[in-house]
């Protein structure tokens, strides 16, 4: 995933900062990047040749992996053709994405403000979430720091996992629950 992210930030935030043109593929009508198919392999290969020859730790990959692949997708994509201006196809983008946001704009207008569900059991659900989590984040904090020695990390973790996992699963199941009386409450509002 790491090459990927490269790619969409120097597309997105690298690219009008020096001069190139985002969106260049779409604009050039191209069924698929070679610069990005290209950059993302050469990115993973890269990553995993610093990772065999233990260059680093795998945890500390990420940057330079990163960086090589923006480079990598900002040199090849100059020179496929985002160093190109598309006036005509930029003029359409911007008309389309102004035509979605008004399209927005009058869905927002024309929405009536949502229901809040305060019913006791909502509150209840709400609670039961913010608690698992915040127990959650203290099972890890104990293994973090109340740790001093290997046998000590090893009985906080064989305490964390199974009620980590099990907290998880009453986090999602209670959130979700949520959000489901939420959607069903505006739903029938509408």
């Amino acid at each position: 995933m790491v090459p990927v992210g490269g790619i969409v930030f120097a597309e997105h935030f690298l690219f009008p900062r020096i001069g190139l043109t985002r969106y260049w593929a779409k604009y050039r009508g191209l069924k698929h990047s070679t610069p990005a198919v290209a950059s993302w392999a050469a990115g993973l290969a890269f990553g995993f040749g610093l990772n065999y020859l233990q260059v680093m730790s795998f945890f500390y990959l990420f940057l330079p992996t990163w960086a090589f692949t923006i480079v990598l997708y900002t040199i090849l994509a100059s020179r496929y053709g985002a160093r190109e201006r598309y006036p005509a196809e930029e003029g359409a983008e911007r008309a389309r994405s102004e035509a979605i946001k008004d399209y927005q704009r009058q869905q927002a207008l024309a929405q009536s403000p949502p229901v809040h569900d305060r019913s006791a059991l909502t509150y209840i659900l709400r609670g039961t979430k913010w608690l698992a989590l915040a127990a959650t984040l203290i099972l890890a904090l104990v293994v973090m720091f109340r740790s001093p020695d290997m046998p000590a990390y090893q009985r906080n973790a064989d305490v964390f996992y199974p009620w980590g996992f099990a907290l998880t699963i009453i986090y999602f199941a209670s959130a979700y629950w949520v959000l489901q009386r939420t959607t069903r409450l505006n739903k029938a509002k509408a």
